[in-house]
């Protein structure tokens, strides 16, 4: 048993994730009653240095992704035309694995959040499209993740976007297989998923983890085991300051993770090699259709 142990999910309904932090009872009931009603709370305590409650929210009205409504027309109107397209590709790449966790599983893929597909234009305009192939595809899989705009999937969805990239790059390439037999990921490519989690589970959390911390709290436990060790993370700094700063780590751990792709497949020769542009890639994904 870990000591000084925190969820942040709720261990009887991962629907529900941590939202804020007080040793104060009053104050856990304050803000209880500031959330409006389609809110949903549960409260745990934890026993730290001192007693310590935790509000755990579900904030999404849907548990699977099926039930999601979502005026995609709206949001296709205000793209431009390249956008549109990549978009297009990264919404048919979550169907697919909707589908599949359908029929290899007989159930819906859960949903953790509504869809916001108005957050991908920003995601590809922050992606550098004149690098090395390895930094801009690490860039586009990352901001991808990053802007979170998929109810569930989106490190699923980043690898596929992704998958697309290197293969307009190269015909020839052929993302290996990144799951086993029984849908778990693959070791080399678990240690890339257990990192990225971990730095944007701090990257929205670095006020309520440091106040954790100051009360005696050494591990964040997510769902699926994935333990975040508070200790590793700098929880002092700004809100804002956090987010610019573990963004950009992620984006390196991303780029290094496609460079270990590239050599998994033997693409050694695409390390040094110049990426497409975006009109280029989108162009490659309209002679797909």
């Amino acid at each position: 048993m870990t000591a000084n142990l925190v969820y942040y999910h709720h261990p009887d309904d991962d629907q529900f994730s941590l939202y804020f932090v007080n040793p104060d009872r009053e104050a856990i009931d304050d803000r209880l009653e500031s959330y409006d009603e389609r809110t949903e709370t549960r409260v745990r305590s934890y026993d730290l240095d001192e007693v310590v409650y935790v509000i755990y929210a579900k904030t999404n009205e849907v548990d699977d992704t099926e039930k999601i409504e979502y005026d995609f027309d709206v949001a296709f109107a205000e793209m431009d035309p390249d956008t549109r397209v990549i978009v297009r590709e990264i919404l048919e790449v979550f169907t697919g694995i909707q589908e599949e966790k359908q029929d290899e599983e007989g159930v819906p893929l859960d949903a953790y959040k509504n869809i916001e597909l108005e957050r991908f234009p920003a995601a590809l305009d922050h992606v550098d499209w004149v690098k090395t192939v390895p930094e801009t595809g690490g860039q586009l899989a990352s901001n991808l993740v990053l802007c979170h705009a998929l109810p569930n999937a989106n490190h699923r969805t980043a690898f596929g976007i992704l998958e697309a990239y290197l293969k307009a790059v190269d015909s020839s390439f052929e993302l290996p297989s990144m799951v086993t037999d029984d849908y778990e990921w693959q070791a080399w490519v678990d240690e890339y998923i257990v990192d990225s989690k971990r730095l944007l589970t701090v990257r929205r959390n670095v006020g309520p983890f440091g106040y954790l911390a100051e009360y005696g709290c050494g591990t964040v436990r997510q769902k699926g085991g994935i333990d975040v060790p508070l200790a590793e993370y700098d929880l002092e700094m700004h809100r804002r300051e956090a987010f610019v700063e573990y963004a950009n780590q992620h984006v390196q751990r991303t780029t290094t993770f496609v460079e270990t792709i590239l050599r998994e497949t033997n693409s050694e020769g695409l390390l040094e090699a110049s990426s497409l542009r975006k009109e280029t890639f989108a162009e490659c994904l309209r002679r797909l259709d």
